[in-house]
């Protein structure tokens, strides 16, 4: 954490991530060198602490990508650029552009090459799951805040169990919680007193993101009474997350047409209303790109609506889309800036992704009423209806996972529909083999509860 009277230089931010740096030159105040938190790159990535007046500067020669420590805090923490610069303990001029550290050859934006993001060390992944499952017990009883959750984000308590949504109100009458870096895996950072920096967790709403059934990254969005200063950043990424896109999707594919929003909270909320019409994409920033897990599931997309905030960053932001995706469609929403002030207005969010997909996308829908599914169902409360109605088990545990059908159940459209749904979305996959606390599942105990949560 920056405290009150620091200001971020370039060893500050990059000691944030998992990236060991190790001395390589003495030259104009010294080099750094280590691998790259983008594209993984070993020993191309470069800082240089001295320069741009003490502040410092990286650069990597694998990917290109270059800047001074505001640039680096976009790059691979999250933050927008107005953050940054508070972080820096500078004030953002009205005509800013970014600026590359050092004149490299310039990548055509046909040959763009999407980075694969490194997941966290994992020592950090297993102080994360323990906190991620504790604060998503302590939402469970949280009744105020799922109230808000629902009434302004749209997120039911289904979608809270689902996303494992949490809330942490801090520890020992503090709103936040101090632990050592190294019992997170994290590196250690000195302060100019020679102590060592504590890793600095505030309170607030946990959005966790979950890549294979692993907590890869912890985001807090922070309640506005602990926001007094201008370097109080309101979402805040626990330090050694993984900085990679979220996507959630009941087929790879995501069905072939994609929803791209910035934050995480927007897309859980159109993934809550849309089901499986759509994948949706967060960003977590607006001048994010897609990770590599994602890119060539939207390069093979028939549709990809790109619903960034509807401000001056998000229109900027969308001409990179309309260059390097040819299915690309600007799709703002109907009201407010984004899906979440749509929603508060009173918009429908599913008939707006609908309007924006080509009518051979929306079949599903039609396909889905014709097999009597409710209206409105999340991915995996479709597929408890389907448990629940018909004789189908789940077997899963960590090493199998297997749907029985009854030998006399020949429905060949359920069949197909409940094969997608188990075995397409990584998230009800990973799910029910991992946290269901029943190895056979079927129609009798198929819930979204723990054993903790029992």
């Amino acid at each position: 954490m920056v405290q009150r009277g620091d200001c971020m230089n370039i060893l500050d931010a990059v000691l944030k991530t998992t990236v060991v740096l190790k001395k390589v030159a003495s030259t104009k105040g010294g080099e750094y060198a280590g691998h790259c938190p983008g594209c993984g790159g070993t020993d191309r990535f470069r800082v240089w602490p001295a320069e741009k007046g003490g502040a410092g500067s990286y650069w990597c020669r694998g990917c290109s990508k270059g800047g001074d420590t505001v640039q680096f805090l976009v790059d691979f923490l999250g933050y927008e650029y107005k953050e940054a610069f508070r972080l820096c303990d500078r004030e953002m001029p009205a005509s800013y552009r970014p600026v590359g550290r050092r004149p490299v050859d310039q990548i055509k934006k046909e040959d763009y090459q999407p980075i694969e993001h490194l997941p966290p060390v994992e020592t950090w992944q297993i102080r994360a799951t323990k906190f991620v499952d504790a604060a998503h017990q302590d939402l469970i009883k949280n009744e105020k805040t799922l109230v808000w959750l629902e009434k302004n984000r749209g997120l039911d308590i289904t979608a809270v169990k689902l996303f494992k949504l949490g809330w942490f109100g801090g520890e020992n009458d503090k709103p936040a919680m101090y632990r050592s870096r190294e019992s997170w895996g994290l590196s250690t950072i000195k302060k100019n007193d020679g102590k060592k920096k504590k890793l600095f967790i505030p309170r607030g709403l946990v959005i966790p993101y979950y890549l294979k059934g692993v907590v890869a990254r912890i985001r807090i969005r922070r309640p506005k009474i602990d926001l007094k200063t201008d370097k109080d950043v309101k979402y805040y990424i626990v330090p050694g997350s993984s900085m990679g896109s979220m996507i959630f999707s009941t087929k790879k594919d995501g069905g072939r047409g994609f929803v791209v929003v910035e934050a995480e909270l927007d897309a859980m909320l159109i993934a809550r209303q849309i089901g499986s019409m759509a994948g949706v994409v967060a960003l977590g920033s607006v001048s994010n790109k897609p990770s590599k897990n994602i890119y060539y599931y939207l390069k093979k997309a028939l549709r990809i609506l790109v619903a960034l905030d509807y401000d001056k960053a998000g229109v900027q932001a969308f001409k990179w889309w309309q260059e390097n995706f040819k299915n690309a469609r600007e799709w703002p929403t109907p009201a407010g800036k984004d899906p979440g002030e749509a929603y508060k207005a009173g918009e429908n969010i599913k008939d707006w992704v609908e309007a924006g997909l080509p009518p051979v996308m929306t079949l599903l829908n039609r396909y889905e009423k014709m097999l009597g599914v409710p209206e409105g169902l999340f991915p995996i409360q479709e597929l408890a209806y389907f448990l629940k109605k018909y004789p189908i088990k789940i077997i899963a545990d960590q090493d199998r996972g297997e749907i029985i059908f009854d030998s006399g159940f020949n429905n060949k459209q359920i069949k197909t529909r409940v094969n997608q749904l188990f075995f397409n979305d990584e998230e009800i996959f990973y799910y029910l083999k991992i946290h269901h606390p029943d190895q056979v599942i079927q129609g009798d105990n198929f819930d979204f509860l723990t054993k903790e949560e029992k």
